[in-house]
């Protein structure tokens, strides 16, 4: 299994992301990042750290990745999206208190807890 990591922007406070993280947590909904393109060998079942404010705050699983064609609503924040590329994940969020992790913004492979 390969591992990813994502960042999420400081502009968005954490406690917002938990927010998203909750309405995920059963699996019936799916959170959206948008990428310019899909890094290579990226796959659904893959795990997907996440970075906010410098550090890896813990992980989930990639459930889908998508090429959407028309515009979107977020049900939580009720921001509106563009169409584009979007690395879905949802499920259970495993928080870890990660290594920190400053310098990229985006999404890249990652190997592991350091």
């Amino acid at each position: 299994m390969t591992s990813w990591v994502l960042t999420i922007p400081k502009t968005t406070p954490w406690s917002e992301y938990q927010r998203e993280l909750a309405a995920v947590a059963d699996g019936s909904q799916v959170m959206n990042y948008r990428t310019q393109y899909f890094p290579k060998g990226m796959k659904p079942k893959d795990r997907c750290y996440l970075v906010h404010d410098g550090r890896v705050r813990g992980w989930m699983v990639i459930v889908g990745l998508v090429d959407s064609p028309k515009e979107w609503t977020c049900t939580t924040t009720g921001k509106r999206w563009p169409a584009g590329k979007y690395i879905q994940r949802s499920g259970k969020f495993h928080p870890v208190d990660g290594p920190e992790m400053t310098g990229f913004r985006g999404v890249r492979r990652f190997e592991g807890e350091r």
